[in-house]
């Protein structure tokens, strides 16, 4: 029988879990969830001179995470993925093994992409509980989740949405960016471009980090932190000389692009992108990978066709 659960109860319900968990509602964040696994900023060891140790900052924390899309869930299936390999990330994993992740949608789930727990919406007052894991399973406990013989189920359509068409066939995206390298769009959005970072850092894929040494004032000891960085910014390529590969706007925006559909594409077999809007939704300039997109597969495949001909 379906699990359902009142939608005047989830509060209460998440009441129960703040038992156990330290839970955050994310629907309004502008930061996307990665942040609960791979901070800003963290220090990853501490070092003392005096007695020549190194130690590691604890971490015993375990999070609920409520409200993710469905976007948002698989970009966090995709995460784990990237950060289990070629080597694990120690740092990563440490949180997000001992957390939850929950869904909510009020359109009807097809395929579940990730999670623990997706909450659907069945009728104005009543959402269905699915349960993806063990996890989800100990977090659904709860008097206020019930079974029900034959819950009044109404079928939601699903939003239409072409970043999501485009991104079914990510061989030809990769080779649509491969092949753009020479073209205009690529002036034309370096002229747009503020340089903020923005984009990388409100995606919920992008992973890209530097590594600070900090000493103490003291001197006596000193630490090592990794803080979020952004391959759009114009000194993430700098080496000592002051050399930097890509000098210019036009060539790290290339090299977003690069990473997130061509490079990810031979590494993963997908893209690094799943189309949930941050990017264009926080950009100063309204630049977003859609649009940007759209332009470069519709001439790639005029440049096939004439080739053809």
């Amino acid at each position: 029988m379906p699990l359902v659960i009142e939608k005047k109860e989830i509060k209460n319900w998440l009441k129960e879990l703040k038992k156990g968990f330290a839970v955050f509602d994310v629907r309004k964040s502008v930061l996307p969830p990665k942040q609960y696994f791979f901070p800003p900023k963290e220090e990853t060891f501490n070092f003392d001179l005096k007695s020549q140790k190194l130690s590691v900052p604890d971490y015993e924390g375990r999070v609920l995470l409520f409200g993710l899309n469905m976007a948002h869930l698989e970009a966090m299936t995709q995460l784990d993925e990237i950060m289990e390999k070629p080597r694990k990330d120690f740092y990563y994993w440490r949180r997000r093994e001992k957390s939850v992740l929950v869904g909510l949608t009020d359109n009807t789930v097809i395929v579940p992409m990730g999670g623990d727990i997706i909450l659907e919406k069945i009728n104005s007052k009543q959402y269905q509980v699915l349960v993806l894991t063990e996890k989800g399973k100990k977090a659904i406990k709860s008097k206020l989740i019930k079974k029900i013989a034959k819950p009044v189920i109404k079928k939601y359509s699903t939003d239409s949405n072409p970043m999501k068409e485009m991104l079914l066939d990510s061989e030809l995206l990769a080779e649509a960016v491969a092949w753009s390298a020479n073209h205009k769009i690529w002036d034309e959005l370096a002229k747009k471009c503020l340089g903020c970072g923005i984009c990388t850092y409100v995606c919920p894929l992008c992973h890209c980090f530097s590594i600070e040494d900090r000493v103490n004032l003291d001197g006596e000891s000193c630490s090592r932190c990794r803080q979020w960085d952004a391959c759009t910014l114009p000194n993430f390529s700098k080496i000592a000389g002051g050399h930097k590969f890509h000098p210019t706007v036009k060539e790290r925006y290339y090299n977003w692009f690069y990473h997130k559909f061509v490079r990810a594409y031979k590494e993963y077999g997908k893209s690094q992108c799943v189309a949930c809007g941050n990017c264009k939704n926080n950009c100063p300039a309204g630049i977003g990978i859609a649009g940007v997109l759209m332009e470069i597969v519709e001439d790639y495949e005029k440049y096939l066709r004439t080739r053809k001909s």
